[in-house]
């Protein structure tokens, strides 16, 4: 179904697409996904393709298995040989890129980013958030730490499951708030049920992206726990809730993870933790309760950081710039 799919949306694409003239195809790479090709071939116009990793690793180590695994390896390749300019979130996969033979000129490094606006702290009343603290079953005057995420296999979150009832220990006011879910949503609440504190943790489920902020401004400070790969390949993600954290002013714990650590600075920005480890989660979550003025800090710096480099307009000027400046176009006017 996905390879024929590739027809029916060349067919539309290239239909609707009659009467204009753009300048390039931006296309996120997806499995048995080369209709991107198509377009770019018949349109004549380059290609630039968003890589966030070999849907062929992932399908290996987090996902299902694949029913034709070569011809998806294939197509994968092709896809990536046939890009005139590809744009990844982070390092190692651009060392994964060039590893397969890929020029480095053709690559661009760029980390996700954040809408500005969106993630504004300055957006919701203490009056609103004090409301939705009420109707997610959080006690007046608790200091919450909040996670948000699709519950998959690399956020931690089994991590931070286990590394809860240790920082509940001697700390009566601390509360948790867990927004979203996915894959390992209910080993996740099995695991807090058998510590028995689940009545010390929100859940949310999922939620609207759009809604997304204002839950999160519900948290004193944010967690996340990524792990590193199962492989023990370098970490080649780029977590966006990451600089969603970063923009609402408020104090985070992070994996000292390949780029995560390179991002945030501990100390100043952050407090990073030992990926995988709930012990040094757990003392890192009790140092910022009992610390709320180094949590303003940490949350102050880590805003003036992501504002100046990290907001999606500045993201698209960077590909613009090496779209522009490093891919030959077959006619100009």
């Amino acid at each position: 179904m996905r390879l024929s799919y590739n027809r029916q949306v060349a067919d539309i694409g290239l239909k609707a697409l009659q009467n204009h003239s753009p300048d390039a195809i931006y296309a996120r790479y997806s499995l048995d996904s080369y209709v991107p090709v198509i377009f770019s071939r018949e349109l004549d116009i380059p290609l630039i393709l968003e890589y966030n990793g070999s849907e062929i690793w992932v399908s290996k180590h987090w996902g299902s298995r694949l029913r034709h695994p070569a011809l998806a390896e294939k197509i994968e390749e092709y896809v990536i040989r046939s890009a005139d300019m590809i744009t990844v979130v982070s390092q190692p996969l651009k060392d994964e890129l060039l590893k397969r033979g890929i020029d480095g000129n053709r690559i661009l490094v760029n980390p996700n980013a954040v809408d500005p606006e969106m993630f504004d702290p300055g957006r919701f009343s203490s009056d609103e958030i004090k409301k939705l603290r009420s109707e997610l079953g959080i006690p007046d005057g608790r200091i919450v730490a909040g996670f948000i995420g699709t519950f998959g296999q690399w956020h931690g979150v089994e991590v931070l499951a286990r590394a809860i009832p240790v920082a509940l220990k001697n700390n009566p006011n601390l509360h948790f708030l867990l927004i979203g879910g996915g894959l390992l949503y209910g080993s996740v609440k099995e695991l807090l049920k058998e510590s028995g504190v689940l009545d010390r943790v929100a859940f949310t489920g999922i939620i609207p992206q759009r809604d997304a902020p204002k839950y999160l401004m519900c948290a004193d400070f944010f967690l996340s726990p990524h792990v590193p790969n199962p492989d023990g390949t370098p970490f080649f993600g780029s977590p966006t809730k990451l600089f969603e954290y970063m923009a609402l002013g408020k104090g985070i714990i992070a994996s000292d993870l390949d780029q995560i650590g390179e991002i945030l600075e501990h100390g100043k920005t952050a407090l990073l933790v030992k990926p995988g480890d709930p012990d040094d989660l757990a003392k890192a979550i009790n140092t910022l309760y009992n610390d709320m003025a180094l949590v303003d800090r940490l949350g102050k710096a880590a805003r003036e950081l992501v504002l100046e480099k990290y907001t999606w307009d500045a993201h698209v000027g960077k590909i613009l710039d090496h779209l522009y400046n490093n891919v030959s176009f077959a006619s100009s006017e």
